[in-house]
């Protein structure tokens, strides 16, 4: 593919470089393929572990949150999230590279300020997976210890989880759609049956449309539920990342966006009420502080029978190990585009002659991964703890990123006007955005001990992992630009 992708409207004015590369500069395969918009809505719907998070994440929300308005919080959360993505998907359709955050923030800040927040980007994907194997490998060591008594490290289970993802990532994205489908079908009909058969009980308590008013929404505390319940959407920014890989790309990313987002926001919204009106309206947000990890384990079981919940117990396990393919997929991704660019060495690159996938991409961001979780092993952290910090400080660079493509959005558009976008989309609802993001990132510093958890060493060294990332990728876009301009006009996926 030699077509080029790069203009002079795409172009930031700090570049002072001539007319960038053209595609006939970077030859060589190039990711491709046909995926349509369910695929692409299937694949993040994985990295988001439906189930996982239903489990883990709406008792917080309920227990330590605003209680009974929980439900609400979903909806409101998915509404900043479609403020959030007008903005994104207007830079989807009128900047026609790959790299998603990496490429926008770089078409609308510049190269400079491009290439840190691509680094930002992957340093708290790289925190999201590490997190999430730690989590799998804990709760696989748990499922086999109860059922069959095998006592064996939770790091021996981690190194199979990361020996299957490889494999998977190896072999392409294609192929990962069927199992991230299958898996993603599997939560969700799980979820689905506990959901009706709540509906259709009312147990014990009956219905109660309690949940549903001002009173309920604004009792406890909104910020602390809203902090929690944003976690749930980390990754639906992912579609982008997948450009190169679908088929109409200006079509299946919005809609692949929009169906995340609205999916993700009633799908909750309905089994955090199906979950209240199981325990039951005067107990639950007592029980769900006093138990999260168990609340949901409990209704499950008084909705659907006890032989469930080890059924579930399975299936947070193949949960986790879909999210974390997906995740080592949109990791692969960036560094994949850095490879591109020849930011990274270019061998990172190359892409499979048969499989069609950045197989050394892959490779190196698995290995990055499970580096850091060894390091977390060898350090004798409680594992549970270091899964809560790495998970804490992964939503607070998120945040950031938002806040940051907001303002790319609004600095790109007043640059290159005539786009055709409506202002709405350039302007008004980036605006909401960065104070949306704004007010999220200012409540998570201000309450870091319910960000993080436990107090230890990995906060500090983490939070100092983000600033650096930036910081690094800031100053080497600097050297670049002095000493290998022709490298420093691709940053931000600027040729193809």
């Amino acid at each position: 593919m030699s077509e080029t992708i790069v203009n002079d409207s795409d172009r930031s004015p700090d570049d002072g470089l001539p007319p960038a590369l053209t595609g006939s500069d970077a030859p060589g395969r190039r990711l491709k393929g046909r995926l349509g918009p369910a695929s692409v809505v299937l694949t993040v719907m994985a990295y988001l572990a439906p189930l996982a998070a239903a489990a883990g994440y709406i008792p917080l929300v309920i227990g330590f949150g605003n209680g009974l308005g929980a439900p609400l919080v979903f909806l409101v959360c998915g509404a900043v999230l479609a403020l959030f993505s007008f903005g994104y998907l207007a830079m989807v359709r009128q900047v026609p590279r790959p790299g998603a955050f990496y490429a926008y923030v770089s078409a609308g800040l510049g190269k400079r300020v491009g290439l840190g927040s691509g680094a930002l980007t992957l340093s708290f994907y790289l925190m999201s997976a590490m997190g999430f194997y730690i989590f799998g490998g804990v709760s696989l060591s748990n499922l086999l210890r109860s059922n069959f008594g095998l006592d064996l490290p939770w790091w021996l289970y981690v190194a199979v989880l990361g020996a299957i993802v490889f494999f998977c990532a190896y072999r392409g994205l294609e192929f990962n759609v069927r199992i991230l489908g299958f898996v993603v079908a599997l939560e969700i009909t799980i979820i689905a049956a506990f959901n009706v058969v709540a509906l259709i009980r009312g147990v014990p308590s009956g219905y109660s449309a309690e949940p549903f008013t001002w009173g309920a929404f604004t009792s406890g505390s909104v910020a602390v539920a809203a902090l929690f319940a944003i976690a749930f959407f980390v990754g639906f920014e992912s579609t982008a990342i997948y450009r190169e890989e679908v088929r109409n790309p200006r079509r299946t990313i919005p809609l692949a966006t929009y169906a995340v987002i609205a999916t993700i926001s009633l799908f909750y919204f309905v089994t955090a009420y199906c979950l209240i009106i199981s325990i039951g309206t005067d107990t639950v947000v007592t029980d769900a502080s006093a138990d999260p990890a168990g609340t949901f384990n409990i209704a499950l079981a008084a909705t659907l029978g006890s032989a469930f919940t080890q059924i579930v117990a399975v299936l947070v396990v193949t949960s986790v190990l879909a999210s974390e393919l997906a995740m080592v997929n949109a990791m692969t991704r960036y560094i994949y585009s850095f490879g591109v660019d020849r930011v990274f060495p270019k061998l990172l690159g190359a892409v499979h002659k048969r499989y069609g996938s950045p197989y050394r991409a892959a490779l190196l961001t698995n290995t990055l991964t499970l580096a850091g979780v060894v390091a977390v092993a060898v350090s004798g952290l409680d594992p549970q703890v270091g899964y809560g910090t790495l998970s804490g400080v992964m939503v607070f660079g998120f945040e950031a990123m938002m806040l940051l493509v907001s303002l790319s959005v609004i600095v790109y558009f007043r640059r290159n006007r005539g786009s055709g976008e409506p202002l709405w989309s350039t302007l008004i609802a980036p605006l909401l955005s960065i104070a949306c993001f704004g007010w999220l990132l200012y409540f998570s510093a201000a309450r870091l001990d319910l960000l993080l958890g436990t107090p230890t060493l990995l906060s500090p060294i983490l939070f100092t992992i983000l600033a650096t990332a930036f910081i690094v990728g800031f100053v080497y876009a600097c050297v670049l630009a002095a000493r290998k301009p022709d490298v420093f006009a691709r940053i931000g996926r600027a040729v193809d």
